[in-house]
Parts: C-alpha cells; sequence; structure tokens
C-alpha cells in the first residue's frame, strides 16, 4: 500500500514514510491509493477480539511493508490495560474502549480512558512507539509541531516528553480551554516540550502550524514533523475504533448501525467514512458541531463558508471551536471521485474568497455520502448532562453532550447509535456543576493539578515570532 495527495502528487510514499508528514509536496493530505475491503468473514473473525488484536487487523492493510509480527507488537503495546484505566466500570478494566448502553439503543463509546483522559491517547500512544522504532524517512531527531485546544497537546506532551530523539512545539489558544486543560497543558515539566500561547484562536494557531509545515525548506531545516489529526497513521487508528466498535455493539455479520462523533477537525468523521468504504456495514456518520456550526451548513446545502478566525465562536465546548476543519479536504477529494484537480480548486477558492459552493451534481454525491449533521447550543449540553447525571449516574463533558444531543435526536429508530466519547468530565467541572449541581472527584494522577507550576511563552498572532521561537527551540543541540 502507497500514499497519494488530495492535490494529485503520488510520490511512493509508505505508512511509516508518512507517518509524521502533514502535507504532500502540493499541499495536499495523504491518503491511500486504495481502501482495502473487509467481508463478512473477515468481520466475523474480528469477533471475540480485544482492541489491539483488531487494530491489528485494520492497520495492517494500511501498512503492508512491516512485518505483522512487528506491527503486532506496536498494537499491544499501544494499548495496553493498564495504559487506559480511566474507564468509568472497573469491571471493564480489561477494555480500553467499552461502551456504556444508555436508552433505546444509544450507546456511549468510551474512548477517553488514557493517559490523559482524552481520545488523542489511541493515536498518539501508538505514534510514540512507531517513531522509537524509526520505521520511516523522517529524521531521527525530530520537532513535532502542533496547534492544540487544549486535549490533544496534552496528550502529544505525555507521549513524547520523555524521548531525548523528539522536541514538541505546541501552539494553543489565549484564554479558550478550561481550567483543568490549561493547567494540563502548560504544566508539562519536561526540557523537550514548548508551549506557545497564542493571543488568538484555534484557527489562527493552525493557521500558522500550516504555514511552517508547508514552507518545506524551514521544515527540513529545523527537522519538523506534524502531530495534528491530519496526520494519516492518527486517522488509521481511528478507523479502527470504529471497527472495535462495531464488533461490541451488533451479533449480526450485515447489521447496520449509526455512529455520531463531535465534527472539530473532522477526523473522526472522516476516519468514519473510510470504515464505512471499507465494508463496515454503518448506515450513517452523524457529524456533531456546537455554534461554530460551517459543517452542519456544508452537509446541508453543498456550501462550505467557515467563519474567519477572528469570528470564531467561544462556546462551552471549546475543542469543537473550530471554523476550517483540517481533514475536509480528504472528505471532498473521495466524495468527488478522487479529482485532485477540483479539490485544488475548491482550496484555492476557500483560500481567496473564504468559502467554495459545490454544483448540484457534487452535492447529491455528498448526499448519498453516508453523512449528515446535527448542532447543539449551551442550553442544549446542560440539558443531556443534566439528563445523563439524573438517569444514569453519569457525568459527561460538553462535547459529547453535543454529541449525545446529536445522536439520541437524530438516530433511526430501532437502529443502535454510537456516541463517541471524546474527553472526560473532569476537564469541564463548570459545566458539570451548572448542569448538575455537582463536582467530578479528580483522578488521583491529577490530584494537584491545579497547584502545579505552569510553563508557556505567550506570543502574538505573529508568524515571524512563531517562526523564530520555533526554530530556536529546534535548534538546540540535541542530548
Amino acid at each position: 500500500m502507497l500514499y497519494i495527495s488530495t492535490r494529485g502528487a503520488a510520490d511512493g510514499k509508505t505508512f511509516a514514510d508518512i507517518a509524521f508528514e502533514g502535507f504532500a509536496r502540493d499541499g495536499g493530505l495523504y491518503v491511500p491509493e486504495n481502501y482495502p475491503k473487509f467481508t463478512s468473514e473477515d468481520l466475523a473473525l474480528l469477533r471475540g477480539r480485544d482492541f489491539p488484536s483488531v487494530a491489528l487487523e485494520v492497520l495492517r492493510r494500511f501498512w503492508t511493508q512491516i512485518p505483522v509480527p512487528d506491527l503486532w507488537g506496536l498494537c499491544r503495546d499501544a494499548w495496553q490495560p493498564a495504559n487506559f484505566g480511566n474507564g468509568r466500570d472497573p469491571f471493564k478494566a480489561h477494555d480500553v474502549a467499552p461502551i456504556k448502553w444508555l436508552h433505546d439503543g444509544v450507546g456511549l463509546y468510551e474512548l477517553s480512558n488514557g493517559p490523559t483522559l482524552t481520545f488523542d491517547d489511541f493515536s498518539l500512544q501508538f505514534l510514540k512507539r512507531l517513531h522509537a522504532k524509526h520505521l520511516g524517512t523522517e529524521p531521527e531527531n525530530i520537532t513535532l509541531l502542533g496547534a492544540t485546544t487544549g486535549d490533544m497537546g496534552a496528550s502529544a506532551e505525555y507521549a513524547f516528553g520523555d524521548r531525548r530523539d523528539t522536541r514538541v512545539v505546541m501552539l494553543s489558544p489565549k484564554d479558550r480551554m478550561s481550567k483543568f486543560q490549561s493547567a494540563q497543558l502548560y504544566s508539562n515539566k519536561d526540557e523537550n516540550v514548548l508551549n506557545l500561547e497564542v493571543e488568538g484562536t484555534f484557527d489562527d494557531c493552525q493557521e500558522l502550524v500550516y504555514k511552517l509545515l508547508e514552507d518545506e525548506e524551514f521544515r527540513k531545516a529545523n527537522k519538523l514533523g506534524a502531530v495534528n489529526s491530519y496526520l494519516w497513521a492518527r486517522i488509521a487508528v481511528q478507523v479502527a475504533c470504529y471497527f472495535y466498535a462495531y464488533i461490541q455493539a451488533t451479533g449480526a455479520q450485515n447489521e447496520q448501525v449509526v455512529f455520531c462523533v463531535p465534527g472539530g477537525n473532522f477526523g473522526n468523521a472522516f476516519a468514519g467514512y473510510v470504515a464505512r468504504a471499507m465494508g463496515l456495514p454503518i448506515l450513517r456518520i452523524l457529524v456533531a458541531t456546537n455554534e461554530n456550526d460551517a459543517m452542519d451548513r456544508f452537509l446541508r446545502t453543498g456550501v462550505y463558508s467557515p467563519r474567519p478566525a477572528s469570528e470564531t465562536i467561544a462556546t462551552s465546548s471549546p475543542s469543537m471551536d473550530i471554523s476550517r476543519a483540517a481533514n475536509f479536504e480528504r472528505f471532498l477529494f473521495e466524495v468527488l471521485g478522487r479529482n485532485g484537480v477540483r479539490v485544488k480548486e475548491l482550496m484555492k477558492d476557500l483560500e481567496e474568497k473564504g468559502s467554495f459552493e459545490l454544483t448540484q451534481q457534487e452535492f447529491s454525491k455528498v448526499r448519498r455520502s453516508g453523512l449528515a449533521a446535527g448542532t447543539s447550543n449551551h442550553a442544549n449540553r446542560l440539558e443531556i448532562i443534566e439528563s445523563l447525571n439524573i438517569e444514569y449516574a453519569t457525568t459527561i463533558d460538553p462535547h459529547t453532550a453535543d454529541c449525545l444531543y446529536t445522536g439520541v435526536y437524530l438516530h433511526p429508530v430501532g437502529v443502535k447509535t454510537i456516541c463517541f466519547e471524546t474527553v472526560q468530565a473532569v476537564k469541564f467541572p463548570k459545566m458539570t456543576m451548572q448542569a448538575t449541581g455537582k463536582t467530578v472527584p479528580l483522578p488521583d494522577a491529577f490530584a494537584d493539578i491545579f497547584e502545579r507550576e505552569q510553563r508557556k511563552t505567550t506570543v502574538a498572532v505573529d508568524e515571524s515570532r512563531i517562526r523564530e521561537a520555533v526554530a530556536a527551540f529546534a535548534s538546540k543541540p540535541w542530548a
């Protein structure tokens, strides 16, 4: 299996080669040259397996160059139950991603039980071990550059913070995270980590990261790699999450299910599209948005018109306060028949005009893609958080509340609907208190989270200043 760009380039790169390479040379994103298929018999053989075993079967089809025993070692070590011990049910401690069933066939898929209490741990624990093997073409010593709304940054810093051959530079938006998220991110003490607090929005941070990574000369000179959700390796792990949820939720081989995922950077949604293309019986993928609803509007109208970064609304589900979704280009490439020329045209319109509109024929393909969307607001989030607390003695975070609101109200009756829980409620105590009047106890590992010393450098939305800071940190002598 080799990888091509959403804008047409084909450089003969493997899964390992692009593990930390965010963009192809033409500015596009990497996708596999084809999608391997799972038959009903293949799915039957997955039943009864744990997450590492299921992930192995998915990933080995995307990474055909690695011997299966070597890939199994990466999967086994990344997804040990001991690494994902923050689940609700102690009787399911052996399971890294259990489903908690609610009423009417709606399931809460626990993907935030990892060491930093976010679903990003699934892919970043795998990437940490992949880089340690130096199996691709990335530099042996690498500086990973990323933008975060809080959770991914903490996960990446936890995964790579103890490594002597890796550095992490993370851009985050000032005053756009919860108190817990800020404390968790900025209290990292590892010398190979630099946190840049940007006086702007997440979209500003992400755009700055794009510019630096797309500058090939700068990227190579500073041995930079990507770490955000647009890495194909991270998408592939999320595809495995869909397969694992499906075999837990169903008993019959051809039983169809619905998934509901938070919108954010569109990585989870696109992973679902890929899983469906590979043969997983998915009836529909519901994309949940908050007040920053560009994706909801696109899936309803065919017009993609994200707000400018300066107009991105600060909401009570801040990790979804993203106007321009990083992985959306991949979806366009697939739904438009892998037409890289057309994708390039649309992305140029987005850059120059701030929006684009599909033709009627193109939009009809979107309507048949299996994706639909819903949106919710602060009051809706409070309603869902309160409801789960009363009915199930379960607390959820506001992003999962957005997801459940869409999943509960839009799922087809009689079809199992699996809603992704991507962050734990303890990170958003204000929302929990407002909705339920209760506090969420801090896990033992985070008992002193608010007393920890924080380290960060505050910078303006200034590309030249960011370049200087990144270059200075990346050029420090390696131990």
